[in-house]
Parts: structure tokens; C-alpha cells; sequence
């Protein structure tokens, strides 16, 4: 975990490091290839799906779907309590939008819990273009459909690399020689940045520390590429196996505030009402440790990248 100096000092760093456009030659198009197995070798753990009375939200999908030009009132909000962890995640999803609540439930579980724990909210909105993005550990998917499990271990890449290891590892030194070692990047967009290049190779470390015959089964040319994915691989060993299923939730991000959804109060049958379900508790149970959030929301990465997290954002093709 990180102080609020150190942030602050670690997102300086990003703008020196982690932004930098990599001149390595990408290894693969894309990291399509690795769908199938990484969804046939990742279970879904036990879970409960529980939608929020009417009139709440979490304060992060009321703004983003502002952001985006939505109606908050298109919006379902829901516990997802899965069987490895006493805590729910909160995730918001867009009466439109491309996937189904008990499939975003089944592949953001997928995730084993010690990655997923670095996530606050996952939010599905309907869009033009598939991308997602990943902002002070919040996930945004927009047109991500039912084989987003890539996806999501991409952008909770990004947390981890942020705040799960000793520094944040795109923007040290220890990953730029690691990636000096190596003559190709995973892919183009792994090619954009240090954190990308991160984020890219944390999907390749799951893959090789969980997939019968790792990397190697499915890319002959695996050590062009293979100090970058296997120092995220040994990192997050040593952080707890992170990417690696089983296990139960030792600590979790604080959910930000439940407010109504409803900015101002409404008429209804001549009554002035706001919300009027129960307000959901969200709180940090007893006997699991906080994890110090990190915002990203300002941006580090200037016009090339959207932001240091929104900038992670993604194209998904299908």
C-alpha cells in the first residue's frame, strides 16, 4: 500500500516512465489467441447476485455515466457475493448494454480473488466502439461482451502494477531492464506505453502460471517476450499468487458513497420523493484490510494517452 506522498511521487514517475512509446516490435496483432484457454482454465466461483433497491448508486457510476452522456435511471446496480470473499462487489450495469449482469458476475469472478480485490467497481455502459478502461481502480466496459475475461485481467493489470507490488512497476527502473532483455513487445498496444506493456504481460502471466503448458503451449516464440511476463508472473507470487485461483479476500478497496440517484427530488402522485429504498451498506466488513485507493482521474500521459488509467482504455475487437 501506498501513502499519499508516495502517490503522488509514484504518478510523477508514471509521466517520465510509464508513458513512454516502447520501439520493440510487437511479438502477435493482438492477445486474442489466449481467450479460449484462459476462460476453460479460470473457474467461476460461487456467487449471489443481488440488485440494489430503487434510488441508489455508487457515486463512481452516477459520474461516469454522466460522463458519458447516459441516463443514471437506465442504470441497475447490484451485490456480487462470490463464495471466495465475505465482502460484495458493487457493479453497475446499463439497461442497454451488450452484457448481462449474471454473465459480468461469472467472468469478472473468473479473476481469482487476489487480483480482483484491487477492484472498487465494474461499471457496463452500451457505446459506438468496444473499449474499456481502468480509473483509480474502478473498470469501465463499453461494448465488452461475454468473452471480456482478457479484458479484465488487462485492466485489473493495471491496478496491480499500480499499487500491488513494491512500487509501481511501470514506472521502474527494475521493468525497463527487465524489458531491455527481451526483442519484442506482446502486441501493438502493448507497444503504446510502459503501463500497457505491463497490463499486456500480466495477461500473459496468468495464462503461463495457470494454463496446463503456460505460454509455451500456445506461442512457440514465448522468450521473445519473456522477461517482461515473467517478471509480473514472479511478482505476483510474491505478492500472494495473485493471479493464481483459490484462496480467499485478505483486504479490499473502500466502495464510494452510495447517493440517490435522482439529482434533485421528484414528484409522484403529488408527493415530493427522493429515494426511497433502504440505503445499501457498503461498508468494509471486520476481519478484511483496506486498500489505500489510488486516483487516476487527472492523467499523467498527455494527448497520446487518454490518462494514466482512462487512457488505458482499450479497444476490444470481437
Amino acid at each position: 500500500m501506498y501513502t499519499t506522498s508516495t502517490i503522488t511521487f509514484g504518478l510523477g514517475l508514471f509521466a517520465s516512465l510509464a508513458c513512454a512509446v516502447l520501439d520493440k516490435p510487437p511479438l502477435r496483432e493482438n492477445l486474442d489467441y489466449l481467450k479460449d484457454k484462459l476462460s476453460e482454465n479460470f473457474p467461476i466461483p460461487q456467487r449471489d447476485v443481488n440488485k440494489w433497491g430503487d434510488g441508489w448508486i455508487p457515486q463512481f457510476c452516477l459520474d461516469k455515466v454522466r460522463e458519458n452522456g447516459l441516463n443514471p435511471e437506465d442504470i441497475s446496480t447490484y451485490n456480487i457475493k462470490y463464495g471466495d470473499c465475505d465482502m460484495a462487489w458493487v457493479l453497475c450495469v446499463h439497461k442497454n448494454s451488450r452484457i448481462r449482469i449474471e454473465k459480468l458476475a461469472d467472468i469478472f469472478g473468473q479473476v481469482p480473488v487476489g487480483a480482483r480485490s484491487y477492484i472498487r467497481h465494474v461499471l457496463s455502459i452500451p457505446d459506438k466502439f468496444g473499449n474499456a478502461g481502468n480509473g483509480g481502480d474502478n473498470i469501465v466496459l463499453k461494448e465488452i461482451g461475454d468473452d471480456g475475461l482478457e479484458v479484465l485481467i488487462h485492466e485489473i493489470g493495471h491496478s496491480l502494477d499500480a499499487h500491488a507490488y513494491n512500487e509501481p512497476l511501470s514506472a521502474s527502473q527494475h521493468w525497463k531492464d527487465e524489458y531491455d532483455q527481451d526483442s519484442h513487445v506482446p502486441d501493438p498496444y502493448a507497444a503504446s506505453t510502459f503501463a500497457e506493456d505491463v497490463a499486456q504481460s500480466t495477461v500473459i502471466a496468468a495464462f503461463d502460471a495457470v494454463v496446463p503448458g503456460g505460454f509455451g503451449s500456445v506461442e512457440p516464440e514465448w522468450q521473445k517476450v519473456h522477461h517482461q511476463y515473467a517478471t509480473v508472473e514472479t511478482l505476483q507470487r510474491e505478492a500472494g499468487n495473485l493471479l493464481v485461483p483459490g484462496g480467499s479476500c485478505k483486504n479490499r478497496l473502500e466502495n464510494s458513497e452510495t447517493v440517490a440517484v435522482a439529482s434533485r427530488k421528484r414528484m409522484l402522485r403529488g408527493r415530493w420523493v427522493g429515494a426511497r429504498s433502504e440505503r445499501p451498506n457498503t461498508s468494509v466488513p471486520e476481519g478484511i484490510s483496506v486498500i489505500e485507493p489510488l486516483d487516476f482521474d487527472n492523467g499523467i500521459c498527455g494527448d497520446e494517452i487518454e490518462s494514466a488509467a482512462w487512457g488505458h482504455a482499450r479497444s476490444h475487437s470481437n
